[in-house]
């Protein structure tokens, strides 16, 4: 194996092990939102809001990325994002209202969009001829890192360790990862477009927006259920947060699985048809969630149900960059502007609808979500056959 291969691989695993512990950060909002509502007063909305909230650095620091990339580098970019991030987290146990936790949200959100940014991309520079193996196994450390820090913060919780340290104990482990990315100056790395011309160029493709909408719907549709699961499970069947915890990780769970598989398959079945099967269980299973009347039957459900959307996102970006002749960065970088806001909309209109008419009705975001990917889809479908006739 050569030094430049040992790099590469180096420079994957660091890139996956990102992905793991920025999910452990997102995740630990909706872990902990129960002890933090009550600590500081939060109605659903407003829990559902935080998202929303930093959504608006996260658009700026999507577009400002490739620059940034451009200029230093994606590596030196991903570590700086990593050290934001952590930096977000810390301050973020200062919070003594809502008011200041959401401004604070918005240093999380400029860390978190940089990662989002710049994480898919650098394996597409890594492995150019992907077919979307990597992309789909580097995304299946989202669900993995889910799981794993869903058990554990769940469980420290119900001890009763306070969030303030888990948010603390990820910031650090957050650091550690930073230093397993190479030096920049040791991997070269294509060079990327970043003038505004090719820009322009990627936002006149109609089927652009059509992946960057579905995008927007699938990440919505996981927010859903990321988000939300664990306080409803702990306030409609009035439990512990292991419990709550436990509801976050079946999903998480079936996610991985998810994600590990279409690894393994969308080679051989091809990227377009999973996403429309994946769409179609998605829409038909999430449906379901109406019907589940107990504790049990629901875990079941969330493990289902994150089989179904698992390869959404990964899988739709890696399509995009098949059949868009742009530069993969910018898109990759453009596609996140929808799946970030796509994620915290579903999170705040669900809150939204909590409050005025219960947590459970607010579920039926997701299945209409994904049903406006699956025909976003459906119509790029036919764009893409008149492309090729």
């Amino acid at each position: 194996m050569t030094m430049e291969t040992k790099l590469r691989d180096r420079t994957y695993r660091a890139s996956c092990a990102s992905l793991g512990i920025y999910s452990a950060s997102v995740i630990a909002l909706p872990i902990c939102l129960v002890a933090i509502s009550k600590e500081l007063g939060f109605s659903l909305t407003q829990s559902g809001a935080l998202g929303l909230f930093a959504s608006v650095v996260q658009f700026v620091m999507l577009i400002s990325s490739s620059f940034f990339a451009a200029r230093f580098g994606k590596i030196r970019v991903i570590r700086g994002g990593l050290v934001v991030l952590a930096a977000g987290l810390v301050l973020f146990i200062l919070s003594k209202s809502w008011i200041h936790a959401a401004l604070l949200m918005l240093v999380i959100g400029a860390g978190s969009a940089l990662l989002d940014a710049l994480l898919t991309p650098i394996v597409e520079d890594l492995y150019p001829k992907d077919d979307g193996s990597k992309m789909n196994l580097l995304h299946a450390f989202w669900p993995v890192g889910t799981l794993v820090s869903v058990l554990l913060l769940g469980q420290l919780l119900t001890i009763g360790v306070s969030w303030r340290y888990l948010f603390t104990g990820i910031a650090v482990v957050m650091l550690l990862v930073m230093f397993w990315f190479p030096s920049s100056r040791k991997i070269r790395l294509p060079a990327n477009r970043t003038d505004f011309s090719h820009m322009g160029e990627i936002l006149s493709l109609r089927r652009f927006w059509l992946f960057g909408s579905a995008l927007g719907f699938a990440g919505g549709a996981e927010g859903a259920f990321t988000f939300w699961s664990a306080s409803y499970i702990q306030l409609s069947f009035d439990q512990l947060p292991r419990a709550g915890a436990f509801g976050t990780a079946a999903f998480a769970l079936g996610m991985a699985i998810g994600r590990f598989s279409s690894s393994r398959i969308a080679g051989k079945i091809g990227l377009r048809r999973l996403i429309i099967i994946s769409l179609l269980c998605g829409v038909l299973v999430s449906g379901g969630f109406f019907f589940v009347r107990n504790l049990f039957t629901l875990y079941a459900f969330l493990a289902v149900i994150g089989l179904c959307i698992a390869t959404l996102w990964p899988s739709i970006q890696s399509y995009a960059g098949s059949q868009l002749a742009v530069d993969p960065t910018i898109l990759m970088i453009f596609l996140s502007c929808f799946g970030l806001p796509g994620f915290n909309s579903a999170t705040f209109i669900m809150g939204v609808i909590g409050d005025r008419w219960g947590l459970r009705a607010s579920f039926i975001v997701a299945p209409v979500y994904i049903l406006f990917a699956l025909i976003l889809m459906l119509i790029d479908r036919r764009l893409g056959k008149k492309s090729v006739r």
